[in-house]
Parts: structure tokens; sequence; C-alpha cells
């Protein structure tokens, strides 16, 4: 998995490539913790086109990724997405929570 991340003013912007699953999801931790101490940051926005598959961990690291900026008056939403990922959010509900633009 990849991860590359930009800043625009107060958003963090992270495009992955690959599956994120239990390896990925801590790879995105360990690059996401970098920024937490800001707290000019209150906006984030995944591009997760590239992106085939996500697991449970993956779901579990982008919900507590989304509590973070919720946290600080902020949001996060996704900007792109897989259409197999699409239908996975849609399934489980996680397009109601986190919003795909």
């Amino acid at each position: 998995m990849d991860v590359d991340i930009s800043i625009e003013k107060d958003t963090i912007k992270i495009k992955i490539s690959g599956p994120i699953d239990t390896e990925g999801s801590s790879e995105l931790t360990t690059k996401f913790i970098k920024f937490v101490d800001d707290k000019t940051m209150k906006y984030g926005v995944f591009d997760l086109t590239e992106v085939p598959t996500i697991t449970s961990a993956g779901i579990g690291k982008l919900l507590q990724i989304y509590k973070y900026f919720t946290a600080m008056g902020g949001s996060l939403k996704i900007s792109g997405i897989s259409e197999a990922l699409r239908e996975q959010f849609t399934e489980i509900h996680l397009d109601r929570i986190i919003p795909i633009v």
C-alpha cells in the first residue's frame, strides 16, 4: 500500500494505492499520527480510487480518522472510490457516515 499525503490550508489530502488491510491500516496510522498535534487541520479528504479492497481493520481506521476530524469540528470525506469499494461502503452503510463526493 502506498500513501501520499498533501496539505492545503486546513485540509489533509490522503491518496492511497493498494489494498487497505491490517498492515496497511497500521501504516496509515503511522503516517496520519504526524498531523494529530496540528490543531489547524480540520478536514480530511481520502482518494480511494486505487484501493481494490479494504478489510475490517481498514474500515476501523477510516472510522477512527473520521472521529478525529469531527472532534476537531471538521469533517472527513472520500473524493474518489472504486466501484467495488462503493458497493461495499453502501452495503455496510459507511457511505452514510463518511460522505463520498
